[in-house]
């Protein structure tokens, strides 16, 4: 069976596309579109810039080299001194970056520069198999100037690190990218779950939605979660609108939604602490298989995915842990 798959920007809780693009892989379906907002689409470029025997193995590889050892300080701390001080695998500070504010200092464009990101990519990515790919590739971007979600397509547009690094474009912390005289942000300011992009024709394929924040949940009143809640809320009002206004009649239509409760911290979306992504991949397996667990029926026996992140392990600081 066909499968369209459908990955929403979140930064390090992408690494809940990683476990349920396993759970597709042992699925059987074969999955001929793909389209990426943010880290939703340095995902779906991994997968279709790697042979497809090494895909699984590839999304492993690059959740290992951004993977953050937990400091002693805990996990607060550690994400605020990330914040500040960068992350090296990604990002590194600009100069002056925040001190422009001080009189006298040059302007900046962002806090952070991502030579390191950049890098990682070309090596994570085979580009020219990307262009090449059986999958069909959707990568969305901002323009800054007119507001308009732009969709760069592995058909009839040659992707580079570039649009990638437009898609992840997150504002004040990372600089705008210009491709083709224009600016382009992160499209995740307006368009999340680029689920727009998969519904251009018609088709009979499974469309699997890969979002990565909860519309409902249980707010606790304090300052974390009241924050983690309201970000849940602008990510998450954004795909409800985007699926109430779609045409889904007719479609095959499946919102997967990574779903933990246990993890409520307004900076979750930068935790890249090797325990919180090992979580994030068993529930995104877990979850994705149980949606498709409807289609498993009809489909034939298939090889059992790569085994889940053995490198990943877990930290010995609690305070890394989801509070």
């Amino acid at each position: 069976m066909e499968a369209w798959l459908c990955f929403a920007g979140g930064n390090a809780l992408g690494a809940f596309h990683v476990g349920a693009w396993q759970a597709v892989e042992a699925s059987g379906l074969r999955v001929t579109r793909a389209s990426g907002a943010s880290i939703g689409a340095v995902v779906a470029a991994v997968i279709a810039g790697n042979p497809p025997d090494r895909r699984t193995e590839a999304l492993h590889a690059f959740l290992d080299k951004v993977a953050q050892h937990r400091s002693v300080s805990g996990r607060r701390a550690s994400i605020t001194a990330m914040l500040l001080r960068g992350h090296p695998p990604l990002f590194v500070p600009s100069w002056p970056g925040l001190w422009e504010i001080v009189p006298g200092m040059p302007a900046d464009r962002s806090q952070f520069r991502r030579g390191p990101m950049r890098r990682l990519l070309e090596r994570s990515i085979d580009f020219d198999r990307l262009n090449d790919s059986d999958i069909e590739v959707t990568i969305t971007a901002l323009d800054a100037e007119t507001g308009q979600i732009v969709d760069f397509r592995n058909r009839g547009t040659t992707l580079t690190v570039d649009h990638l690094m437009a898609s992840t474009a997150l504002p004040i912390l990372f600089r705008p990218i210009h491709i083709d005289g224009r600016a382009f942000l992160d499209p995740g300011l307006c368009e999340n779950l680029p689920l727009r992009p998969l519904l251009d024709r018609p088709g009979d394929a499974a469309i699997i939605a890969l979002d990565l924040f909860t519309q409902q949940g249980t707010m606790l009143e304090t300052m974390d979660g009241i924050g983690t809640r309201a970000q849940e809320l602008f990510f998450a009002g954004q795909s409800a609108r985007i699926i109430q206004c779609a045409d889904l009649k007719g479609r095959d239509f499946h919102h997967v939604v990574l779903t933990d409760p246990d993890d409520v911290f307004v900076g979750k979306a930068f935790d890249f602490g090797r325990s919180n992504l090992a979580r994030r991949v068993e529930l995104g397996a877990a979850l994705t298989a149980r949606a498709l667990g409807g289609l498993r029926a009809s489909l034939p026996p298939a090889a059992p995915a790569s085994a889940p992140l053995e490198n990943v392990s877990d930290d010995s600081d609690p305070s890394s842990r989801p509070a």
